[in-house]
């Protein structure tokens, strides 16, 4: 039976406890052996302090949705980003998923997959014909995920992490 979860969406008094989640996500998706500690670590500094996080909340061009186990704790969350999509998907009217990060105690309960729905059922009662996001390369697991549910290459781009410049793929679902 899996535990049943709910999904809210995120306000600026949410800015503390989401950045440690995103920071303790952020280090277990891209920490050691992914990345070394230190590259991570600048990248955590560079973008989520809790101050960046609750202006992010702040941003009528985002939508954070928050998954809450039965003990109302934060297990996962997703950010929306209302963004002028990569040169591929030009004339679109397309929305970002910045990100979509579920905790690692979490991962295998169906958890990420619910949370993505709701993404794309979200995305289509605003209208939007496509949704897209950008995954490194190197992020098997996560690539696998997003072509389970529907998503396909469509282009590349660097993504500056840290100190390093990396790549990451496009990819699209059409809704």
């Amino acid at each position: 039976m899996k535990t049943p979860f709910s999904i809210r969406t995120g306000v600026p008094d949410d800015a503390a406890e989401l950045t440690d989640l995103a920071i303790r996500t952020m280090r277990e998706a891209f920490g050691p052996p992914h990345n070394p500690a230190e590259l991570v670590e600048a990248y955590i500094q560079e973008a989520f302090s809790i101050n960046q996080i609750r202006q992010e909340l702040l941003d009528p061009g985002n939508t954070f949705l928050l998954t809450l186990d039965p003990d109302q704790q934060l297990v996962g969350y997703a950010k929306l980003r209302q963004n002028r999509p990569p040169r591929q998907l030009k004339g679109q009217h397309a929305i970002e998923i910045q990100r979509l990060y579920v905790a690692g105690e979490q991962t295998g309960k169906g958890l990420g997959k619910q949370l993505m729905e709701y993404c794309l059922n979200l995305a289509r009662r605003q209208g939007y014909a496509t949704v897209w996001l950008g995954v490194w390369e190197r992020n098997v697991r996560a690539i696998n995920f997003y072509t389970k549910m529907g998503f396909q290459r469509c282009g590349w781009h660097y993504f500056q992490f840290g100190s390093e410049r990396q790549r990451d793929y496009w990819m699209k679902k059409d809704l």
